[in-house]
């Protein structure tokens, strides 16, 4: 019966997940409670290595929300903030933030996790030029005063209302995800993925150029999260569509529509489309370019499903984990409710 098959789809895939959600999300929480960011944010103003290198650490601790990080970026250019370690932040935050990098590790192993972290910095550093090339505006006087931290908190109770926040943010985009990956999984037959992305033919400069654009399309129309994506993801890859194709759907979570809305509220017609550009250009060669370096490798990509394939001693070990983990979610997120507001860095 489909609806059986459906429900049993969604509840494994929601098992397997939750310990790597709750594992990313406490663990950015922690870290974001106990490193000091002020001071790391004055010194984003000049495009230089270090500032740069301080974007991409600052975002991969950061929110992994996309709606927190189009607005923190805001924040971040607010404050004086050059534009290209704006984008260097938003792209670090919402593609190898600390909770993205375990639930990918967690749903598609070692290998793609290895796959994902060079994507994303292929994409940074390519951001990072063309948003020096297109030269932006510079940033209104700073009107914010909100502070990235909480002052009159303790770290422990900082923690728990940052993840009590980012779970708010982010569980129905996690949620509608795992919904549209499990469904995606039974009705979607494996063959449509292959005539979709052209897994079977061998066409090679032309199927790389296909299947960067048309993952970044995939991910516009189904206008998920970029943690919220992972699932989908996997299921995509499970169905041997291309490294680049998967990672340019996954990449291309600050180019669906609710963040193009978000980002022309804040900048504005002209600004929101040169940043729109820069994303693009950047998830689409950087795509392109790892198909090309796998291609050219003797690297060989382990396709199996890694949920399915789970041994008694896997099973065993998720349960543990999610108990755990489980347990302290739940501690956490009332701590947190408790709390006087938050924020959402």
């Amino acid at each position: 019966m489909i609806i059986v098959e459906l429900a049993s789809a969604y509840a494994l895939l929601l098992w397997h997940m939750l310990w790597p959600i709750v594992f990313g999300l406490s663990l950015s929480a922690f870290v974001r409670s106990y490193i000091p960011t002020g001071t790391i944010v004055q010194r984003l103003g000049s495009n230089r290595l270090e500032s740069a290198s301080l974007s991409v650490i600052l975002g991969a601790v950061s929110s992994v929300c996309n709606y927190a990080t189009i607005g923190m970026g805001h924040t971040l250019r607010q404050k004086g903030a050059s534009w290209p370690n704006s984008l260097a932040f938003m792209i670090s935050s919402t593609n190898i933030g600390i909770s993205m990098l375990v639930a990918i590790y967690g749903f598609l192993g070692v290998l793609f996790l290895e796959i994902m972290v060079v994507t994303s910095i292929a994409f940074i550093i390519l951001a990072y030029f063309l948003a020096i090339t297109l030269r932006m505006p510079a940033p209104d006087a700073g009107h914010e005063k909100n502070e990235i931290t909480s002052n009159g908190k303790n770290a422990w109770q900082r923690a728990c209302v940052f993840f009590r926040d980012d779970l708010n943010m982010t569980r129905k985009d996690i949620l509608v995800g795992l919904l549209i990956a499990s469904s995606v999984s039974v009705l979607m037959p494996s063959n449509w993925w292959e005539l979709i992305f052209w897994s079977t033919q061998d066409y090679g400069f032309i199927a790389w150029l296909w299947n960067a654009f048309i993952g970044i399309i995939v991910a516009v129309l189904t206008f998920g999260c970029s943690i919220g994506n992972v699932s989908l993801a996997a299921v995509m890859w499970w169905n041997g569509v291309s490294p680049g194709g998967v990672m340019a759907f996954l990449l291309s979570s600050l180019l669906t529509f609710p963040m193009l809305r978000m980002s022309y509220n804040y900048y504005g017609l002209s600004v929101t489309v040169r940043q729109t550009a820069v994303l693009f250009f950047s998830v689409f060669l950087s795509c392109m370019l790892m198909d090309f370096i796998l291609d050219k490798s003797s690297i060989y990509l382990v396709r199996s499903n890694l949920i399915a394939a789970k041994s008694g001693n896997g099973v065993i070990i998720t349960l543990i984990l999610n108990l755990i983990l489980g347990g302290l979610a739940l501690v956490m997120y009332l701590k947190g409710k408790s709390g006087d507001g938050g924020c959402s860095m």
